[in-house]
């Protein structure tokens, strides 16, 4: 579009010194003049359009994106979670192809804040993103569902897989919490996974719910650990969680 206005222009001096179409004027136009002036503003116009819309395209993006990220973790919030579950229960349920779950929850927060303050919490809830990064794979999706309570997303992982991150997971806090001293705050977490299955199928809430189930179960052995959950056919069409309900945090 730049190229074809200057184009033009270079066509407008190049006539009137030549004297095509009348003479030169910049006072003065003739008809040929006219429609070329005519031409370069309907040109400038949708040039300045073409890219107002890609600015508003643009902006639109990223307020899109970050509507899916929390503000203080800057990893996935709730809805890209719930996004990203539905997404991979129906490729799971077209191909068969299993995923994994896991359900992350700080032990001890509630302490952390009433001691330190929230502001500590906050930190340590920074701090803990940041360890589980380091341990996830390229593709694999962190999320803050609220509070103290974390996700993991694992696409085209068998349980077996899920539970290696888990374990991944609380290898980097337990190292970490070792070498604290002093005024920092060491970070344990209980992890539960599970992994979909068929009769899931296409709800992203009955995954939620045996990986809570879990974590219940980890929470139950002394917490600082991982447990497991695989729904049977029998029990998954029983389960009624919703995906409010079946994210709730455990104190």
């Amino acid at each position: 579009m730049a190229i074809l206005i200057t184009a033009i222009y270079g066509l407008r001096l190049a006539a009137g010194l030549s004297h095509i179409g009348g003479e030169f004027s910049f006072a003065r136009f003739n008809e040929f003049q006219s429609v070329l002036i005519l031409v370069l503003v309907f040109l400038s116009m949708a040039l300045n359009f073409g890219f107002l819309l890609m600015a508003m395209d643009r902006l639109r993006n990223e307020v899109a994106d970050l509507a899916l990220l929390d503000d203080l973790t800057g990893v996935g919030n709730r809805r890209h979670l719930l996004q990203r579950l539905g997404e991979e229960c129906a490729r799971s349920d077209r191909s068969g192809e299993a995923f994994a779950l896991l359900v992350i929850d700080l032990d001890g927060f509630k302490a952390i804040n009433d001691t330190h303050g929230h502001a500590a919490g906050d930190a340590c809830l920074q701090h803990f993103t940041l360890m589980a990064q380091t341990r996830l794979r390229p593709g694999d999706l962190l999320a803050r569902t609220g509070g103290d309570e974390f996700c993991i997303v694992l696409p085209s992982s068998t349980m077996r897989e899920g539970a290696m991150i888990a374990r991944r997971v609380l290898d980097v806090c337990r190292a970490d919490a070792e070498q604290c001293a002093g005024n920092d705050i060491p970070i344990a977490v209980s992890i539960g996974v599970a992994q979909w299955s068929r009769e899931i199928g296409g709800y992203p809430d009955r995954l939620i719910a045996a990986a809570d189930h879990a974590l219940y179960d980890a929470k139950k052995s002394g917490r600082n650990g991982y447990a497991t959950c695989e729904p049977s056919p029998a029990l998954v069409p029983e389960i009624q969680a919703t995906p409010e309900t079946a994210l709730r945090k455990r104190a």
